[in-house]
């Protein structure tokens, strides 16, 4: 639970409107890539708000989901870089009985949909498991995710990548620190995940591990 939940109007985070806003904090290169191809202005608007809610509230420790790797890696380098004396803490990923990672915008997919969704899970678990066996070809390991994904043909895939989990820069060869990403869209649902080889031994990840 919580003892006090700080809720800011738009008027007390931007007294003078967004429009107003002549400083924007950004971390340019974990930005640039996966996520940040397709929404090339998003993390920089998040770094500057979450910036914003530190100087504020002035948090011991703040909590970030690994569901959204990405965002998690460039807050933590925000932090470190502009000195803020705050504990990031990466919250583990919450699937469903299906490996079908929890997330807000689930509720909008059709029966149809949220009966293919899991597969992107499946696939990234595929890949985590080929890596584990001894493959560490990126483009071998992309083509064995592939593959479970094209088992299914509703959802269109924007991205598949195996990366550095401390710079995101995608690798050619992987290793026992390698992270996978991935997103899929269906129609208007735009779904992402992502895993490492240790979630697959989490009890809590059983689902994707099936």
């Amino acid at each position: 639970g919580a003892d006090l939940l700080f809720l800011p109007e738009l008027q007390e985070m931007y007294p003078l409107g967004r429009e107003g806003v002549l400083t924007s904090v950004s971390v340019s290169e974990l930005s640039a890539v996966m996520e940040g191809e397709s929404r090339p202005t998003h993390f920089a608007g998040m770094c500057t708000v979450v910036a914003k809610l530190f100087n504020i509230a002035g948090p011991c420790t703040a909590y970030f989901g690994k569901k959204d790797f990405q965002q998690l890696a460039i807050v933590q380098a925000m932090v470190r870089d502009l000195s803020f004396e705050v504990e990031l803490v990466g919250c583990e990923i919450r699937r469903e009985s299906d490996g079908l990672a929890m997330s807000s915008r689930n509720v909008y997919l059709s029966a149809e949909q949220r009966a293919a969704a899991p597969v992107l899970a499946r696939a990234l678990v595929a890949g985590a498991r080929a890596l584990r066996g001894g493959e560490s070809s990126v483009d071998r390991l992309r083509a064995t995710m592939m593959d479970v994904i094209s088992t299914q043909t509703m959802g269109q895939v924007e991205y598949l990548e195996v990366v550095d989990p401390s710079t995101l820069r995608p690798l050619t060869q992987a290793d026992a620190r390698s992270r996978f990403f991935g997103a899929v869209r269906f129609a208007s649902v735009r779904l992402i995940d992502n895993l490492d080889l240790s979630d697959l031994d989490l009890d809590s990840n059983a689902a994707i591990s099936r």
